[in-house]
């Protein structure tokens, strides 16, 4: 029941809410949300919604304007190519250090192939909000695949900002999701061949960045 709801509770259910909304685009960029407005719509009190301002303001999904509320931030040019950029070598390093590792973890490969599994159920269903859910799912999973708690929790750090830019893709371009998924079974196999610059090679031109210039160029 809500009355006996625990305010841990309460204030990941604000959060989880609250970061769906923007990272799916039902709030948009520019948006103006208050505490009362999101306690009513939540159904709780302000100091749970508070705490979920603050942490979705920390994760850079949020703007704090104090006594008017939180406005919902948005990416630029720049913005988005550093978190691209940032993507790439964090998952790039990754593969790298599960390459230079004595093997690959079973559980790891098997979460990787259930979230293709995922994505081809989404292309088939012409689902694109479940596909963009799996392909940032898919990105954490191989970033957090090196076993490295720094390096996942740098991912993480940016993790809600390229959920959101995901869904964004995504909405843009929804015929381009079985070339996404086809995109990502080949990531898989340079995984698998513990390739890493092949990895960085293909995932730069998957995101947008095309291929990275030659040294000395």
């Amino acid at each position: 029941m809500a009355g006996t709801e625990q305010p841990h509770a309460a204030a990941e259910r604000a959060h989880a809410a609250l970061a769906d909304a923007i990272v799916s685009g039902a709030l948009a960029p520019g948006a103006l949300i208050t505490e009362g407005e999101q306690s009513a719509v939540l159904g709780m009190g302000r100091t749970p919604v508070r705490e979920a301002f603050l942490r979705l303001s920390s994760e850079g999904l949020l703007r704090l304007c104090p006594k008017k509320g939180a406005v919902v931030t948005g990416e630029d040019d720049a913005a988005i190519r550093q978190l691209l950029e940032a993507r790439v070598m964090l998952e790039s390093e990754s593969v790298r250090a599960v390459a230079d590792g004595p093997r690959r973890d079973a559980a790891g490969t098997q979460e990787l192939a259930r979230l293709l599994e995922d994505q081809q159920r989404a292309v088939d269903a012409r689902d694109p909000l479940a596909f963009a859910r799996a392909d940032h799912a898919f990105h954490a999973a191989v970033a957090a695949a090196s076993g490295n708690a720094l390096t996942g929790a740098f991912y993480g750090q940016i993790s809600p900002r390229l959920e959101r830019l995901a869904h964004a893709v995504v909405r843009q371009g929804e015929g381009n999701l079985p070339r996404f998924l086809s995109d990502h079974r080949r990531l898989i196999t340079f995984l698998d061949r513990g390739d890493a610059a092949a990895y960085a090679v293909l995932l730069r031109t998957h995101v947008g960045l095309g291929a990275p210039r030659p040294s000395g160029s």
